[in-house]
């Protein structure tokens, strides 16, 4: 089992962790392009460039994953600008346990020594954007084979070949807010993550 406890993002490290535990079908992360993120079997999304949100945000969030018998807890600052996204995650005892910065060409991570090296960072990334970008710009990520349906303000499914794979449901804020809570539920690879977000003011 990859879960990796305690540490930032909305994605990290999970993908090892398989429905019934099957190894995830089509290449692992090392074996694609840099831009580009498994996001479950059989679906490939490229990380669009961060200008693509349509605006700027900062926001702080608290994340709760829920795997099997297991749970954790992390934080988040997000910073979003035409530019860059910036990621900070912290355990909760406040140590920074890792810096993702993407600029839609570059990817770099900074790592504490105690996180485990099995955390992905690009999944990391990619979970934020399934829950938060437009919908046109997950629909341009997502590969042939990855469809994102039943898409309204409340909720988005990712399916491939018919078969509903990623699960978001909004359970509180307003539409296009980062403000709110979220459930996501990676029916695939068996995890799901209780999101609560504060977005700053302009």
């Amino acid at each position: 089992m990859q879960l990796l406890g305690v540490i930032v993002g909305a994605g990290f490290g999970l993908a090892g962790c398989a429905l019934g535990g099957a190894a995830p079908s089509g290449p692992p992360n090392a074996q694609v392009p840099n831009a580009q993120v498994m996001v479950a079997p059989g679906i490939i999304f490229a990380l669009p460039p961060p200008a693509t949100l349509g605006r700027s945000v900062e926001a702080q969030q608290l994340v709760t994953a829920h795997y099997r018998n297991d749970t954790f807890a992390f934080e988040a600052s997000i910073s979003v600008t035409p530019a860059r996204l910036l990621l900070v995650g912290t355990d909760m005892m406040g140590r920074r346990a890792m810096t993702i910065e993407w600029t839609g060409n570059d990817l770099t991570v900074e790592a504490a020594p105690w996180v485990p090296a099995e955390l992905r960072a690009r999944n990391v990334i990619a979970d934020i954007m399934l829950l938060h970008w437009p919908e046109n710009a997950v629909r341009a990520g997502l590969t042939p084979a990855g469809t994102l349906r039943e898409v309204d303000p409340g909720h988005r499914v990712i399916a491939v070949d018919g078969r509903d794979m990623i699960r978001i449901d909004r359970k509180d804020g307003a539409p296009e807010s980062w403000s709110g809570q979220w459930t996501y539920r990676n029916l695939a690879w068996g995890y799901e993550l209780d999101i609560q977000s504060a977005e700053a003011a302009p």
